[in-house]
C-alpha cells in the first residue's frame, strides 16, 4: 500500500524557487464524519492559547515570514492569504475556529498548531501525474464554494493532474477533489523551502494522518 506519491516540479517553479520541496501522505480508509467533539475540544484550546495575540503579532512569526517569502518567489496573488495565516487572522484570533468536517478541521488544526500548510485532497478524484506549476494566462478551476470557474492569476502556483488544476496552492482548492463524506482515500500535500526543517513537515503530515484516522 503506497505512501506517498511522488509531485514533479515544473522548470519555472524550480527556476523561481530553488529550495521549494514537496511532501505528501496517502492517508487510507478513512471515514469522514460531520463533526468531534474531541476536535470542538482541541479548537476551543487552541484559541484559548492564542487569546490577546495580535495581527503583527503573526506577521512577525517566523514561519509566516517563510511561507510569505515563498509567495513572493512564486509570484503568488497577494490579494490571497495563505491558509495557515487565514486561520489566524480571519478565525483563531477572533475566537472562531471554521468547521467544515472533523477530516478537514483535524488537517487544519494540525496546520495551525505548527504553522505549516497542509492541501487536503479526496486522493480518488486525481488522475494521473501530479505537477506543480505555474498558471498560464486564462487557466481556471472551480474552487471550493464556486458553481463556475475561476480564472487564475498569471503564474499563480497551482497542482494539477490530467483533468486539470485542482490546486491553487495554499490558497484555494477545487470542488473536484475536496472531502466529503463519500470520500475514503485523501492525499495530504505540504511544502517548504529554505528556513523550513523538512523533518517537521515530515512530521506534521504524520500527525495530520493520525489525527484524521482517529
Amino acid at each position: 500500500m503506497e505512501h506517498s506519491v511522488p509531485i514533479t516540479m515544473s522548470d519555472m517553479v524550480r527556476a523561481k524557487a530553488p529550495t521549494l520541496f514537496l511532501k505528501t501522505r496517502i492517508i487510507h480508509d478513512v471515514y469522514v464524519t460531520p463533526r468531534s467533539a474531541d476536535l470542538e475540544e482541541q479548537k476551543t484550546v487552541l484559541i484559548r492559547e492564542w487569546a490577546g495575540t495580535t495581527e503583527k503579532q503573526i506577521d512577525a512569526h517566523p514561519l509566516i515570514i517563510v511561507y510569505r517569502e515563498l509567495g513572493r518567489q512564486l509570484g503568488s496573488d497577494p490579494k490571497l492569504v495563505p491558509a495557515v495565516e487565514g486561520l489566524y487572522k480571519r478565525g483563531i484570533l477572533q475566537g472562531r475556529f471554521p468547521t467544515v468536517n472533523a477530516v478537514v478541521d483535524a488537517a487544519n488544526l494540525v496546520s495551525a498548531r505548527h504553522f505549516i500548510p497542509i492541501g487536503l485532497f479526496d486522493f480518488d478524484k486525481i488522475e494521473g501525474a501530479i505537477e506543480l506549476a505555474l498558471a498560464a494566462a486564462s487557466d481556471a478551476f472551480i474552487p471550493i464554494g464556486k458553481e463556475k470557474p475561476v480564472v487564475l492569476m498569471l503564474d499563480t502556483p497551482i497542482l494539477r493532474d490530467a483533468q486539470g488544476i485542482f490546486s491553487a496552492i495554499g490558497t484555494r482548492d477545487s470542488k473536484r477533489t475536496m472531502i466529503t463524506p463519500e470520500s475514503q482515500n485523501l492525499l495530504a500535500v505540504s511544502w517548504g523551502i529554505e528556513g523550513v526543517d523538512p523533518a517537521l513537515v515530515d512530521a506534521v503530515l504524520d500527525e495530520c494522518a493520525l489525527e484524521v484516522l482517529k
